[in-house]
């Protein structure tokens, strides 16, 4: 059964739902603005990767858009493929980078995602070309069901609107809500997702250090800004609101503070002495300009520790070194504030604590 056509005359979910009531074996293949393929044995999905095709491994891609490994490692891996005629899966489990079972799991996951990116398309060719017997050239197989996978991508599909209206902006960051979750509630990818948020990563780097695909990630956060486990914070939306805010009240003031002239005069002073206190106010050129924003950051990075420690504890730190014991703060940043004369002081009472000199 060669099968050829146009995707806007039969979308992914139709193709893969006739191959797998035939139960057929065979690669099928999408020719869009990125290729897909997708491999079956018996009307079972057994693989979306083929070293025949010139786009990149689809694995490959999916490790590197979720923070699988930093650049040493990569470069390690780099290594082993040119020195080696090993496939990246072997060299993954070889290298100890992942346990078969481990694979396994990214492996369904790659497929999941790739076919929920292939039901959002109508436009391009699809051609099936079928073998008799299992496909040849397949490392490291997965068996999907192809009905369980199609449920599980029209679901994704259909919340994607939701998401995104939760969710609009990558530069969205989250904050501790007023229900507290315990970590041993949270799998590991949820205790992964939670830690970078209460980090203060904005979503977009969440998503690039989880581990796990996209969705996955912004349907955690949706849910637990739902529960109230987290607050959301969308900086394009808060300021909005501040200038709206600001320019009502500014409007109102001038609307109404200038109805008489002696009462605009008044303001045009109190805005020139207002103008002139400023920049006496100015500090000399001399100063370092870059003091203020690295205590800035130095600050951030200490609440980000205490409150990961907080979050994976239960409790907040008696002291900066225990953030620097559990792996929380860098012993470089400990010791930059040590020599501000930063203290840390904890209020049990309020369940806070104070950072200053």
């Amino acid at each position: 059964m060669a099968l050829e056509g146009q995707l806007s005359d039969f979308n992914l979910g139709e193709i893969l739902q006739l191959i797998a009531s035939q139960q057929k074996s065979g690669f099928l293949h999408l020719e869009t603005q990125r290729e897909m393929v997708f491999v079956f044995d018996k009307g079972v999905l057994v693989s979306t990767r083929d070293r025949r095709s010139r786009s990149r491994d689809p694995l490959e891609s999916y490790l590197r858009a979720y923070g699988f490994f930093d650049n040493d490692q990569w470069r390690h891996v780099e290594y082993v493929r040119k020195n080696a005629s090993l496939d990246l899966t072997e060299i993954l489990t070889s290298e100890g980078l992942f346990t078969d079972e481990e694979l396994g799991r990214i492996l369904r996951s790659v497929a999941q995602e790739m076919v929920v990116a292939g039901m959002k398309l109508s436009r391009g060719r699809y051609g099936f070309t079928p073998t008799k017997e299992t496909p040849p050239g397949i490392r490291y197989p997965v068996h999907m069901d192809v009905q369980g996978l199609l449920m599980e991508s029209v679901r994704r599909v259909d919340e994607e609107g939701l998401l995104r209206e939760m969710l609009p902006s990558q530069a969205i960051t989250f904050s501790q809500g007023a229900t507290t979750l315990p970590a041993e509630d949270l799998g590991e990818t949820g205790r992964r997702i939670m830690k970078l948020a209460l980090a203060g990563l904005q979503l977009g780097r969440i998503i690039r250090q989880g581990k796990t695909e996209s969705f996955v990630v912004r349907d955690l956060l949706k849910n637990w800004c739902d529960d109230g486990v987290l607050t959301k914070h969308d900086p394009e939306t808060d300021e909005l609101d501040d200038d709206t805010e600001t320019r009502e009240k500014r409007g109102h003031k001038l609307t109404t503070g200038l109805r008489s002239v002696p009462l605009a005069m008044l303001v045009i002073c109190l805005l020139a002495v207002g103008f002139w206190g400023r920049w006496v106010a100015l500090p000399a050129t001399g100063e370092n300009p870059g003091r203020t924003m690295r205590e800035a950051q130095l600050r951030s990075e200490i609440i980000q520790g205490a409150r990961i420690f907080r979050y994976e504890k239960g409790h907040w730190p008696s002291n900066l070194d225990e953030l620097v014991r559990g792996g929380q703060l860098e012993a470089s940043t400990l010791l930059t504030a040590e020599d501000l004369g930063w203290s840390y002081e904890l209020d049990p009472g309020r369940d806070s604590f104070r950072l200053g000199t």
